[in-house]
């Protein structure tokens, strides 16, 4: 099994990615999406809003279910 602290570590890397997307998406100036334009658009579509269930059900299964 993976330790406690690789796991806090790959969630921190994957936090720190989300923050600086999100900033290179401020920066761009509306060159690039950010991350509510993408779910937004993903949303759109009833396919899309399925997808986004079954990711946050596997999301909340995976990293919050102890």
């Amino acid at each position: 099994m993976i330790g406690r602290h690789t796991t806090l570590i790959v969630w921190a890397v994957l936090g720190t990615g989300v923050v600086a997307c999100e900033l290179v998406a401020v920066l761009s100036r509306g060159r690039i999406p950010g991350l509510g334009t993408v779910v937004g658009r993903v949303a759109a579509s009833r396919a899309g809003r399925y997808l986004l269930v079954l990711a946050w059900m596997w999301l909340g299964w995976h990293a919050f279910a102890r």
